[in-house]
C-alpha cells in the first residue's frame, strides 16, 4: 500500500478515536443598579451570535444560581432578585450549563384552535385571538376578527377587559391597536371603527409564534391594516408585529410587555391628523361601564380629568362582579412623544395613550413606528409607590456588562 495513503488513513482513525471536543463559552455578567433601588427587576442584554438559544445557569459569586434564558435573537432574560442603588452584583455564565427540563418552571401557555392563554403556573395572565372571537348574533360579521388580547386577569384571576359588548362600543375589544382618523393614498381610512366599513385590522392568520420560558412566556404575531375604502378591492396600509412577553417578577401583581412595530405595506405613507384617540386602546370591563364603578389614576394624581395630560402611566380599576382590581399601562420612554398625552373617556372605562394629540403624525416608508407599553394588573386598589418603582425599572433597567473569561480567568 502507498506509503503516504497508509499515513493519511492511520491520521483519520486517531482523528476518530479523539474528536475535537468544543470548548465551553464562559462570561462574567455583571449587573449595576444605577440610581434606583432594584426589587424583582428584569434584566435583559445581549450575548454573541454563536450562543445557543435556551435556559441555563447564572451562578453568583456567593453561590446563587439564578435562571437565565437567551432567546433567538440571543438576548438574554432574568430577574434581578434585589440591589440596591449604587450597587452591583456578578455573575458566571458556563454555555454548559444548559437547563433542559423546563417543566419544573411555571411560565407557560395554553393553545387552542383561536386563542393563547399566557400563564404563570395555574394563574391565567391574559389571552390573545390569534384565530377568530366568536360575537354574538345581536352583531354583524364585521365584528368576527382576531388580533386583540381579552381577556386580562388579575393575579386573583378578575377580569378586567371586555370585548363585544352589544350596549357600548362592540368595536372595543379588550386591548388592541388601531388609527382612527388617517389619510392614504387620497382616502380617509377608519380602522378603528370596524361597523364604518371603510377599513378594519385583522390577523395574518398562520402567523403567530408561540415562546416558552423560564423568564417570560410569550408569542409574536402579525396584524394587517386593511383599507376597504380602496376602489377596487381592500388595500393593506400597515403591516404590525406583536411581541407580548408575561413575566414573573414578584408576588402581588402580573406583568406583561407589548410591542407594536407597524410599517407601510407600499412605497405610500400613512397620514395621521391630530385626533383625541387612536393607537393601543383598553377597553375595561362590562362593569365598569357605569361610571361609578370605575376610578383612574395618572402618575400625577389626576383622574378623569387627566384626559389630555402627558403622564408615565395611567391606572385603571374598579369591581368586576364585586370584587376590586385594576390594571395600570406604563408608557415607554423611546415611545414617539413620550411622555405621551391620554385619552380618558369622561363616561366609559376605556384608555389609551394618543400621541396624535399633540399634532399630525406620519409613518414613512422604511421608518417604522414602534410602540411599548408594559401593563401591570393587580387586585385592591393600585399603589403609586410600586407603579413608580416599576415605571423607573422599565424606563431605565439596571445596566449589564458582558466579558468572556480566558481559559487562566
Amino acid at each position: 500500500m502507498n506509503t503516504k495513503l497508509l499515513k493519511s488513513i492511520k491520521i483519520a482513525v486517531i482523528i476518530c478515536l479523539f474528536p475535537v471536543v468544543s470548548q465551553a463559552q464562559i462570561y462574567s455578567v455583571e449587573v449595576t443598579a444605577g440610581a434606583f433601588d432594584r426589587l424583582h427587576s428584569i434584566v435583559s442584554f445581549y450575548l454573541p451570535a454563536d450562543f445557543e438559544p435556551g435556559e441555563y445557569h447564572l451562578q453568583s459569586e456567593n453561590d446563587e444560581n439564578t435562571i437565565l434564558q437567551v432567546d433567538e435573537k440571543n438576548r438574554a432574560w432574568f430577574i434581578l432578585d434585589e440591589l440596591a442603588s449604587g450597587g452591583s452584583k456578578r455573575y458566571i455564565l458556563n454555555s454548559d450549563q444548559k437547563i433542559e427540563d423546563l417543566s419544573v418552571y411555571s411560565l407557560n401557555y395554553e393553545l387552542d384552535e383561536n386563542t393563547i392563554t399566557l400563564k404563570t403556573g395555574s394563574s391565567r395572565v391574559l389571552s390573545y385571538y390569534h384565530g377568530e372571537n366568536n360575537p354574538p348574533d345581536v352583531l354583524d360579521e364585521r365584528y368576527r376578527r382576531g388580533g386583540y388580547i381579552h381577556p386580562v386577569y388579575s393575579p386573583a384571576g378578575i377580569i378586567l377587559t371586555n370585548h363585544l359588548n352589544v350596549d357600548q362600543h362592540p368595536h372595543h375589544s379588550g386591548i388592541w391597536s388601531a388609527w382612527t382618523n388617517t389619510v392614504f393614498e387620497g382616502r380617509t381610512p377608519d380602522f378603528w371603527n370596524v361597523h364604518l366599513n371603510s377599513g378594519r385590522v385583522d390577523v395574518d392568520n398562520g402567523a403567530i409564534v408561540p415562546i416558552r420560558g423560564s423568564v417570560f412566556t410569550g408569542f409574536k404575531s402579525n396584524h394587517r391594516f386593511a383599507d376597504l375604502s380602496s376602489p377596487e378591492e381592500p388595500e393593506i396600509a400597515l403591516n404590525e408585529v406583536w411581541k407580548v412577553r408575561v413575566f414573573q417578577p414578584g408576588n402581588g401583581y402580573h406583568l406583561f410587555d407589548l410591542e407594536a412595530t407597524q410599517t407601510v405595506n407600499t412605497d405610500k405613507p400613512l397620514h395621521l391628523p391630530e385626533y383625541r384617540y387612536g393607537g393601543i386602546g383598553f377597553r375595561g370591563h362590562a362593569d365598569w361601564d357605569v361610571p361609578e364603578n370605575v376610578t383612574f389614576l395618572t402618575a400625577e394624581g389626576m383622574n378623569r380629568d387627566g384626559h389630555g395630560t402627558r403622564t408615565r402611566w395611567t391606572h385603571i380599576g374598579g369591581r368586576s362582579d364585586g370584587v376590586l382590581a385594576g390594571i395600570a399601562i406604563l408608557g415607554h420612554p423611546s415611545n414617539y412623544r413620550h411622555p405621551q398625552p391620554v385619552r380618558i373617556h369622561p363616561d366609559e372605562p376605556f384608555f389609551n395613550f394618543a400621541p396624535q394629540q399633540m399634532g399630525d403624525m406620519i409613518i414613512e416608508p422604511g421608518t417604522p413606528y414602534t410602540a411599548r407599553y408594559r401593563f401591570i394588573t393587580y387586585d385592591g386598589e393600585p399603589v403609586p409607590k410600586l407603579l413608580n418603582r416599576l415605571w423607573d425599572d422599565y424606563a431605565w433597567p439596571p445596566g449589564v456588562s458582558v466579558v468572556k473569561l480566558n481559559e487562566e480567568d
